[in-house]
């Protein structure tokens, strides 16, 4: 609830979010930008954001899952480390990675990824693919992309054009039409990679 709708509803749980507290519902939902927001804090302190109620063995495991035990290994005073305001002093990949493990440790019933990949070199976005599977297993998910690769794990597709929906439906089926935006997107995509 950034922002209220204009037209329609948007329901969570088949209720209307309007009905909903608005702590209750933020608590549900995770969020994980392009831009990474990171505090002058430690990294326990920035992963818990400030819960006291994390354990540190919680998110030991979670860096574990998202594979960042190595870059753990670098860090001077553990989850103790000071890391910088905004990106952290941090590589992009890190960051993002660490944004992961944030949402991972809030638990959400629903995870929206808002470009999660975009900044990222390719080996770096393979282990972003890596921890976003992680991250949606057992849970609901809407990936907000432009790149479709990032797109290939999701069941069902909705194509929006200025505000409003151009195309919905299932991924495998939307893929094999010829005639969906879609398929016809995938083909541009595939011709550019090709040449």
């Amino acid at each position: 609830r950034l922002y209220d709708v204009q037209e329609g509803t948007v329901e969570v749980g088949g209720r209307p979010v309007q009905q909903l507290r608005l702590e209750g519902l933020r608590q549900q939902i995770g969020l994980v930008t392009q831009d990474v927001q990171l505090f002058q804090a430690t990294v326990r302190e920035n992963l818990a954001l400030f819960d006291p109620e994390i354990l540190d063995e919680q998110i030991l495991e979670t860096l574990d899952v998202l594979g960042l035990m190595d870059w753990y290994g670098t860090l001077s005073d553990g989850l103790d480390t000071v890391l910088a305001s905004g990106s952290g002093g941090l590589s992009a990949g890190e960051g993002q990675l660490l944004v992961f493990a944030r949402v991972f440790l809030k638990d959400p019933g629903l995870v929206i990824l808002d470009e999660p990949s975009s900044r990222l070199d390719p080996a770096t976005e393979q282990r972003i693919n890596q921890a976003v599977g992680a991250l949606l297993k057992e849970r609901t998910g809407i990936i907000i992309a432009h790149r479709l690769a990032t797109v290939q794990r999701v069941d069902e597709i909705m194509i929006l054009e200025d505000g409003e929906i151009r195309e919905f439906g299932i991924r495998e089926s939307l893929t094999s039409d010829p005639n969906s935006r879609f398929s016809k997107l995938l083909k541009t995509g595939l011709e550019e990679v090709l040449g």
